[in-house]
């Protein structure tokens, strides 16, 4: 009987350890690419859960959806809070209640300190503000009266009234295509 070389008896440490070495960078690729895919997604899910909390979930239920630009109404209503409001008759409107109408091209949330049915006017007040508003505001300029509130959302509609909002937005979607188009590549070639 031969003997057999001792080389042929050991493994080939060579290739185990380049195995290892691309099982670990595979590894790697692994979590870049679910890491990449999350970012994207998250970015994606977070511009349409704001649009659609801000404009079309409300229209749907009745309601229309207004950006805070002013204190005003400040505590109960800070800039940047996005208020909905629903539709009501102005001669419903109770004192205390907050209404929403227009006045000239702006819409204004102020709350209601009479309604003045004779004259078929709103007096109101803006409850930061010393004083009632210089004007009654015509019933016919009457939009509703707000019933809720979220905070800090109406930056959103404030920044998409604007060019560079837009485009600020515009960005984001793009950044969150790419990390989720990054994290399917990245994906792919990691199972190959």
């Amino acid at each position: 009987m031969g003997n057999i070389p001792a080389a042929a008896n050991m493994p080939d440490t060579r290739h185990d350890a380049f195995t290892h070495d691309v099982q670990r960078r595979l590894a790697r690729l692994r979590i870049i690419s679910r890491v990449c895919s999350a970012v994207g997604a998250a970015l994606l899910l977070a511009v349409a859960a704001l649009a659609l909390s801000a404009t079309i979930v409300p229209r749907l239920v009745g309601l229309q959806s207004y950006a805070i630009v002013s204190g005003s109404m400040e505590p109960l209503l800070p800039v940047g809070s996005l208020v909905y409001a629903e539709p009501m008759a102005p001669e419903e409107l109770q004192p205390g209640d907050i209404a929403v109408f227009w006045r000239k091209d702006d819409v204004i949330i102020h709350r209601v300190e009479e309604n003045n049915r004779e004259e078929q006017e709103l007096v109101t007040k803006g409850d930061a503000n010393d004083g009632i508003d210089a004007h009654p505001t015509p019933y016919e300029n009457v939009v509703g009266r707000a019933i809720t509130k979220i905070p800090a959302i109406g930056y959103f509609i404030m920044a998409l009234s604007s060019l560079p909002g837009k485009f600020v937005l515009g960005w984001i979607v793009l950044m969150g295509a790419a990390f989720a188009a990054i994290g399917a590549f990245i994906s792919n070639l990691a199972q190959r």
